[in-house]
């Protein structure tokens, strides 16, 4: 029996527009370090960056029908990676809603025009 190594939780709007929410969370994973692999109007899917031979996961942002769906699921296969999935999703939450206090929605549409011309 293989363990499910990846972490998933539902978030909501919180009071943006899916563009705001998505510059936002492009913004946060960039504070993160994260790389992203693909881009559109409605998430991203981005890998964290720990280095060669540490633990990396994949990370995908799916905003559907004013639901957030992230998950963090392991590109290895240690124990260790339902734990540290649940924490790259938490570290997600956290950045997100302190940069979330620091840029207006105004702020956010500029960000998400930039973002656009990357759209997959």
């Amino acid at each position: 029996m293989e363990l499910a190594q990846k972490h998933i939780e539902q978030l909501s709007l919180e009071n943006l527009t899916t563009a705001e929410y998505l510059a936002l969370a492009i913004e946060t994973s960039n504070l993160l370090g994260w790389v992203f692999g693909n881009i559109n109007e409605i998430g991203f899917i981005a890998y964290t960056n720990n280095g060669l031979f540490a633990w990396n996961a994949e990370i995908k942002l799916k905003i559907l029908e004013g639901i957030v769906k992230i998950q963090s699921e392991s590109r290895g296969n240690e124990l260790i990676d339902v734990r540290e999935n649940k924490k790259n999703i938490q570290k997600f939450i956290t950045t997100f809603r302190e940069l979330k206090n620091t840029l207006s929605p105004e702020e956010l549409i500029p960000i998400y025009e930039k973002l656009k011309v990357h759209f997959v």
